[in-house]
């Protein structure tokens, strides 16, 4: 992990070749790669406190109980905004919105995407990638989460999720894709960016 140096939210990273394609706003992804099963983007995010340890350990986030699928486990991340530089600096602003972590590396993509509909009807497509993100000042990732949306997180290893239990906490996840996706994604973290060939993302 890079140590904390100056950053504004969602910008000043570098992004796995393999993600040209979602280098772009979301309304040009989506026009240029019309698909009649979703009209809308989210990303999400799969941070790891060390991908280099022995067990590494992945940042998973309980919902809160006033917002939907109340006490439920998931990934930082949420829907791309019109205003957002691409949809890579969308997942980076919502991983700094709900936990207050900046995004230094991202990539590679986990699995190709997730189709879903919301609660408003919206027929949404979310990309989810492997995220790696500055070290605080005591040398680990300083969490901060928003209130509104979670309620507590647990730092997991791949044998706790694949027991849905992280010391006392019972981890529920708010799909069953998405947990298949978090244990898919231990194996992709130790080796997400060997080899160099990062792009710096435009701010």
């Amino acid at each position: 992990m890079a140590p904390a140096s100056s950053q504004q939210e969602g910008s000043g990273f570098t992004y796995h070749p393999s993600l040209s394609t979602f280098a772009v706003p979301p309304q040009t992804y989506l026009a240029m790669r019309p698909d009649p099963r979703y009209s809308y983007i989210a990303t999400g995010s799969f941070v790891f406190d060390n991908p280099e340890a022995s067990a590494p350990r992945i940042l998973l986030l309980q919902r809160s109980e006033t917002d939907s699928m109340p006490g439920r486990w998931e990934i930082p991340g949420g829907a791309c905004d019109g205003g957002d530089a691409s949809i890579l600096h969308a997942a980076a602003r919502e991983l700094w919105e709900e936990t207050g972590l900046k995004a230094v590396r991202i990539g590679p993509q986990v699995g190709e995407g997730e189709f879903f509909t919301s609660q408003s009807g919206k027929n949404i497509c979310k990309f989810t990638f492997i995220v790696e993100v500055e070290l605080g000042d005591k040398g680990r990732p300083a969490v901060k989460l928003d209130p509104e949306e979670h309620q507590q997180y647990v730092w997991a290893t791949q044998r706790e999720v694949e027991a849905r239990s992280c010391g006392s906490m019972l981890l529920q996840f708010t799909t069953p894709d998405l947990e298949t996706a978090v244990l898919a994604s231990f194996s992709l973290s130790r080796t997400s960016f060997v080899g160099g060939g990062l792009i710096t993302a435009d701010k």
